[in-house]
């Protein structure tokens, strides 16, 4: 009789084993999961936190202050112009900008050799070259090049300094002419006037007083900016 209870309860007994082993299959499966999933969210994280990481730190540059420019005023230039109307005086006040806190020194050192190569451009100048917008542009640009090569920084030459100028039309002499005057006859030495071509000003826009777009691609070695802080032709 024993048997056959022992018989009876081995299907139960073994359905309740099997229980337990589905549950911890299971717990095991959800664990597994879990640990798969914790594992891709943090590799996910450490990537873009690396990948972002460089551009974290260029915003962070980007952000920082820089340097703050140093202003340098030079003496005043007084010098004659090439005589178109007359004698011709310019008065001129410069400063020089910079972002080098030891250039000043320097431009002191070289003060002499500065103010000669100025004087000298300065004074092969005319009052018409200089009427213009444009014409103070271009002086201000040749004044930038030729401080920078006397300080020993080497500055892209701008295009526009490399032609000259057009020079006023000059006067044409022609034959004499005779005249007669109560009998009495005179030479008068006649003068062709050739009409000068005048080209109509170009209309100023308050953008042309804005800096002009660095050259050298956001160097900011030795004299950056010429200012004028006078400009008087008389």
């Amino acid at each position: 009789m024993s048997t056959k209870k022992d018989d009876k309860k081995k299907p139960a007994d073994t359905e309740a084993e099997e229980v337990p082993r589905k549950s911890k299959k299971t717990l095991v499966l959800i664990i597994v999961a879990v640990v798969v999933v914790l594992a891709a969210g943090g590799g996910a994280a450490w990537f873009f936190l690396v990948k972002n990481k460089p551009h974290a730190e260029e915003k962070k540059k980007s952000s920082e202050p820089t340097t703050p420019a140093l202003f340098i005023p030079l003496d005043r230039f007084t010098v004659n112009l090439i005589q178109e109307q007359g004698d011709q005086v310019m008065q001129l006040g410069i400063t020089l900008k910079t972002y080098d806190p030891e250039l000043e020194e320097k431009i002191k050192k070289e003060m002499p050799e500065i103010r000669s190569r100025l004087l000298e451009l300065l004074s092969s100048k005319r009052a018409s070259e200089l009427q213009t917008l444009q014409g103070k542009k271009r002086l201000a640009a040749e004044i930038l090049y030729l401080t920078n090569k006397i300080l020993g920084f080497k500055k892209n030459l701008p295009p526009d300094l490399s032609t000259t100028p057009a020079s006023p039309a000059a006067q044409t002499p022609v034959a004499p002419a005779s005249v007669s005057v109560g009998g009495v006859s005179a030479t008068l030495q006649q003068t062709e006037v050739k009409p000068v071509d005048t080209v109509p000003p170009k209309p100023v826009s308050v953008k042309d007083f804005l800096p002009e777009p660095d050259e050298d691609g956001g160097n900011r070695e030795g004299v950056v900016d010429v200012l004028f802080t006078d400009f008087i032709i008389q």
